[in-house]
């Protein structure tokens, strides 16, 4: 019988999926879009930005469709029986809008990413805690985004009793806003707990190992945070730049 092993093994064919590419996630998003899934498309584009926040094309579109859900509720408003509805002016729509989300339409001095510059309330859904704390890391408040994200986490494990995907997407963006505001402490001490928690599949635990590592870098601790690069190259080694990190000891 012919030995055709070498023949096989040089043919390149693996049943392991390629990975999809940012492009190519931008472009799903894009179809379920424009099918009126807003809430699966910003789904995909919230996971892909947890990966890489510095792909625009999906913070774009994000925003783009930010502002449709806004246009439809300013749009279904404006189909109210006039008597009942008078004319107003779209700013005060929007401040009206604005008011309904716990927001302070007017924010004197600009925005301080370190210090509280909305009003928050108590939110009805982990969903609206959650779009509310990434809108607000979105526009670099990363206080108020820390804000909503707990909210978040603290109703799904109210109501649940593992964190699941919602639970650790808003941990590793609340921890990211920590660490966007250079508090290293405050960041490690929120994700230890959280990695510690054996539910947690350890392929979910690779953002957040990467944010221990960005944490450790913010204390100094250089050694400490190319090891928890390490786990993150182990298991991915295109995640982020953390390759770039272990290198650089940045």
């Amino acid at each position: 019988m012919t030995d055709n092993t070498n023949e096989t093994g040089s043919s390149g064919f693996s049943i392991q999926q390629e990975p999809v590419s940012p492009a190519e996630d931008v472009r799903s998003a894009e179809i379920l879009l424009s099918e009126g899934l807003f809430e699966e498309a910003k789904r995909i584009l919230r996971r892909l930005l947890m990966r890489h926040p510095e792909f625009a094309p999906a913070s774009e579109l994000l925003g783009r469709i930010q502002e449709q859900e806004l246009r439809m509720i300013l749009d279904r408003d404006s189909r109210r029986d006039p008597e009942e509805q008078p004319l107003r002016n779209p700013d005060e729509v929007i401040r009206k809008l604005l008011e309904d989300l716990g927001m302070d339409a007017s924010l004197p001095g600009g925005i301080d990413p370190a210090a509280l510059n909305w009003a928050h309330s108590p939110r009805a859904s982990v969903e609206e805690a959650f779009d509310l704390g990434v809108a607000f890391f979105e526009m670099g408040c990363f206080r108020d985004a820390i804000v909503e994200l707990e909210e978040a986490l603290r109703m799904i494990r109210i109501g649940r009793s593992e964190l699941g995907p919602a639970g650790v997407a808003a941990a590793a963006l609340c921890a990211e806003a920590m660490v966007n505001l250079a508090d290293g402490f405050a960041a490690k001490s929120f994700l230890i707990p959280v990695l510690n928690e054996p539910e947690l599949k350890h392929e979910e635990k690779i953002p957040l190992f990467y944010l221990v590592g960005r944490a450790e870098e913010i204390l100094g601790n250089h050694n400490e945070a190319k090891g928890w690069f390490g786990k993150v190259i182990e298991a991915d080694p295109l995640f982020r730049d953390a390759e770039f990190r272990v290198r650089t000891g940045r």
